[in-house]
């Protein structure tokens, strides 16, 4: 699957794999979207870049 966005926001699913939740061009909107979405679902949340490298993980 390709993701024309610069950053893709991904949960760990319960079968310890990440899954897409969305993705956007924008590196704030993806911090805030990321931990908002981890404090609400209560799992594991990554934003990576296009390229792949780990911006950030916030841990539950």
């Amino acid at each position: 699957m390709v993701h024309c966005k610069n950053f893709r926001i991904e949960e760990l699913n319960p079968f310890l794999e990440w899954h897409l939740h969305g993705s956007t061009d924008d590196i704030n909107e993806a911090l805030s979207w990321a931990q908002s979405l981890s404090d609400q679902i209560n799992r594991s949340v990554r934003v990576i870049d296009f390229s792949g490298n780990l911006i950030i993980q916030f841990e539950v």
